[in-house]
């Protein structure tokens, strides 16, 4: 399997575990957002969850932007031509997708949407 070639041991472990949340705790420059965009693209391209069901959340602006740039680039090769794997995928910091789903849910609180 050509997305796991890169990883070694213990980034294959963690980016095929059985399906549902994993938390990757690891010092810096430990590989966890190859982790982390690796285990997205295999879900999507050899499970087939579908990208819309799955939300991965880093710290800073900057992680999201390149978690999601990576994860963009290993869809794009792993997908069939038939997929648009990479739309859907939940990304971004703490603050953001919070921010996002209190807009998205805002008609059922008593807030509104701005």
């Amino acid at each position: 399997m050509k997305l796991l070639e890169k990883l070694n041991a213990q980034q294959r472990q963690a980016v095929t575990a059985d399906q549902g949340p994993i938390l990757v705790l690891a010092g810096p420059g430990s590989g966890k957002t190859r982790v982390l965009t690796h285990r997205i693209a295999y879900l999507v391209s050899h499970i087939g969850i579908p990208p819309n069901q799955i939300m991965a959340v880093t710290f800073t602006n900057k992680a999201a932007r390149e978690m999601g740039s990576r994860v963009a680039r290993l869809l794009d090769e792993t997908a069939d031509k038939q997929t648009t794997a990479r739309s859907g995928v939940s990304l971004g910091t703490f603050h953001s997708l919070c921010a996002r789903i209190l807009r998205r849910e805002a008609d059922r609180l008593p807030f509104t949407r701005e």
